[in-house]
């Protein structure tokens, strides 16, 4: 642990090119840069907030390295997203082409593929428990940009812009859906992952390295994201430590963003 934990700025105002609702959580150990239209997230060695948001543990205390904006509130009602609500969410990223982590192997994660990674640029979870992460768009060197174990962008696009779409509906029964695409139009070609009649609203792999708490039923009814750098902890001799992150630090850029509220779905693939 640092012997100075890093308090993020207090001026946590953001552009208006950005969506409505946008903010720069108190969990954000460092703060974006804004260059229109580009957001740019750093983070360096030990780099971490000791604020918590009343949903568990301070990053500072679970050394966890965080830079991102937020937001958990529909794109123009000013209200969070809930149950039954149907979104887009779409958004253009960078990743330093000298990241080096290259994931591990999770005997535990019970999967025909266990290889996953503790560092995502994209995260939607349950607003209303802590430890309730549901679908990361994960990121390591071996892999690539990851969503679910199907590959959106091979290590061999890392340093270029790439575009993520995702179209869900949010529920906790089996109408729920949810679709991901990466590098193409939004109703044109196959989707790297694409489900339909499930619950949104629960982790489709669960286990302890994802923080959603195998086995603890959940039930959420509110949601949010945030975008930028999460790397959650490691593991070494048993105990937590931070992540490892290049001496001259970790940057991942994004731009365009875009959530919207959907009425009409058009050539959405069911299941892939």
């Amino acid at each position: 642990m640092p012997e100075t934990p890093i308090i993020p700025a207090t001026n946590r105002s953001v552009p208006h090119w950005l969506p409505p609702n946008f903010i720069i959580p108190d969990r954000s150990a460092t703060m974006p840069v804004f260059q229109d239209p580009e957001i740019v997230f750093t983070v360096n060695q030990d780099d971490c907030s000791p604020r918590s948001d009343g949903r568990g543990a301070s990053d500072c205390a679970t050394r966890t390295t965080r830079s991102v904006i937020s937001t958990g509130k529909v794109w123009d009602e000013a209200k969070d997203w809930r149950l039954g609500q149907r979104f887009l969410f779409s958004f253009e990223f960078w990743v330093d082409p000298a990241l080096a982590y290259a994931g591990y192997r999770n005997p535990n994660a019970k999967l025909t593929d266990n290889f996953s990674s503790q560092l995502s640029i994209a995260r939607w979870q349950g607003a209303d428990f802590a430890n309730n992460q549901l679908f990361d768009l994960k990121v390591d060197a071996t892999r690539g940009v990851t969503f679910l174990g199907r590959t959106c962008v091979p290590p061999s696009g890392f340093g270029g812009w790439h575009r993520l779409n995702m179209r869900i509906k949010w529920a906790n029964d089996n109408t729920g859906f949810l679709e991901v695409r990466c590098d193409g139009g939004l109703h044109t070609g196959l989707p790297i992952y694409a489900a339909s009649d499930i619950a949104t609203n629960q982790a489709l792999h669960c286990f302890a390295e994802n923080n959603c708490d195998p086995g603890v039923l959940k039930d959420p009814q509110r949601f949010d994201m945030q975008l930028g750098i999460l790397f959650d902890h490691e593991t070494a001799n048993g105990q937590r430590v931070f992540p490892r992150i290049p001496p001259e630090g970790l940057i991942v850029k994004m731009r365009r963003l875009v959530v919207r509220r959907l009425y009409v779905i058009v050539g959405r693939v069911e299941t892939l």
